[in-house]
């Protein structure tokens, strides 16, 4: 699996982790995102190092289970991952995907938001 498809896996896991305020151990989204820092890390681009600043941030929104946070950082995430391939065009569709990513995490974000409105189920 490429990290691409890897990382589109990813978004949903998260998603559906935090939409459901962590219900189920925290330790699947915190795990998803884990894995991009390292990869990000791995790769040591500058264009990146905001984007795993960014993902260590929502880490520790994951740890407070604080929905309105996450939501504000997965909008961050998405527009930094836009960002990030405004300059990447390949014949393979880098840029393309990334730009595609952009999207869903944005996407994520105004999901989130809807539910940090949501009231707390007891």
């Amino acid at each position: 699996m490429s990290f691409i498809s890897e990382v589109e896996s990813s978004i949903r896991v998260l998603f559906d982790a935090t939409s459901k305020g962590f219900q189920m151990d925290p330790g699947t989204g915190l795990n998803q995102i884990d894995n991009w820092i390292q990869h990000l890390r791995a790769i040591d681009q500058p264009v990146l190092r905001p984007i795993v600043t960014e993902l260590e941030t929502l880490r520790g929104h994951i740890n407070n289970n604080n929905v309105a946070a996450m939501a504000r950082s997965f909008q961050t995430l998405g527009e930094l991952t836009a960002q990030s391939a405004l300059t990447t065009h390949s014949f393979k569709g880098d840029g393309d995907k990334a730009r595609e990513i952009s999207q869903k995490l944005i996407t994520a974000a105004g999901n989130l938001r809807h539910i940090a409105k949501m009231p707390v189920q007891p």
